[in-house]
């Protein structure tokens, strides 16, 4: 799983293998929380983050490099 980004508080992780049918990306923070993000709509897939607030500047930059990560998730999931 290759880490795209990390910041002090979390990181952005690309899955491979993975059969879902939505593209998305992983953030993973410190304190153990994960959520799964769609790369086009920055929607969480699934999990939660308390405050929310907290998943602002990972969403930022999901969507400042789509691009980048829908490579990278293309890559992994031929």
């Amino acid at each position: 799983m290759p880490t795209m980004h990390k910041e002090s508080d979390w990181a952005i992780r690309v899955n491979g293998d993975e059969p879902h049918p939505l593209q998305h990306v992983h953030v993973g923070f410190r304190d153990g929380s994960r959520v799964s993000v769609c790369i086009e709509t920055g929607r969480v897939l699934v999990g939660s983050i308390r405050p929310p607030a907290r998943l602002a500047p990972a969403l930022q930059w999901i969507a400042a490099h789509q691009e980048e990560l829908f490579a990278e998730y293309r890559r992994l999931n031929p």
